[in-house]
């Protein structure tokens, strides 16, 4: 009778194993893709990351150059009305031309990063609509856009606190100029009061 009940049941056992053997191979291949999609992210998180960076020396760049420019336009000014003792020298003006090439080559870098940025990110949209028909699949990529829309917050915040302490940076550094040469302009001021002084009291003598 036991014997009987064996045979029995063998066939339902089979069945079972194959079945634990196919949810073992489809762990493996889950575990495989979740793998790979680690690794994609863990590249698209730091090829972001660089760019955040990038864009950020690139905004400073061009806030300096800008700097630049203005003072540029202070001294052509001073020079016009004969306020300036100086003016900019063949070299201050090749190390500006050279500073402008050099944001021109920093912009078209980061232009080309930015398409391709731009361009797998419509390929991974792509990849999505093309597995809309497996619900699981779609639920963790949407779960991956998720996390990456979160970290690319992050970094817009990051980013963001960035430039305002470099705006911050570059008030402080116009109220010096601003001091300094308010106490340049009391200092020639005295100088010439001084003098002025000496030549009337050499009169007097």
């Amino acid at each position: 009778m036991g014997s009987w009940q064996t045979k029995e049941k063998s066939p339902s056992d089979a069945v079972v194993e194959g079945l634990k053997s196919k949810v073992r191979l489809l762990q493996g291949e889950i575990n495989e893709v979740m793998c790979i999609r680690e690794r994609e992210s863990e590249v698209y998180e730091s090829e972001l990351m660089a760019f955040a960076f990038k864009q950020a020396e690139w905004r400073r760049e061009r806030k300096r150059l800008k700097e630049e420019a203005r003072k540029l336009q202070k001294v052509l000014e001073h020079k016009n009305n004969h306020e300036c003792d100086h003016v900019v020298s063949d070299e201050e003006q090749a190390r500006r031309d050279q500073t402008l090439e050099k944001w021109k080559e920093l912009y078209f870098a980061i232009k080309v990063e930015l398409d391709d940025l731009i361009q797998r990110t419509r390929e991974e949209e792509r990849l999505c609509w093309k597995t809309e028909g497996d619900g699981d699949v779609m639920l963790e990529m949407k779960r991956e856009v998720a996390a990456k829309e979160e970290r690319i917050g992050f970094l817009e915040a990051k980013l963001a606190a960035m430039e305002r302490q470099e705006v911050k940076r570059e008030r402080e550094m116009d109220i010096l100029r601003q001091s300094l040469r308010i106490m340049s302009h009391k200092k020639r001021s005295s100088a010439a009061i001084a003098k002025h002084q000496r030549r009337s009291t050499l009169r007097e003598l």
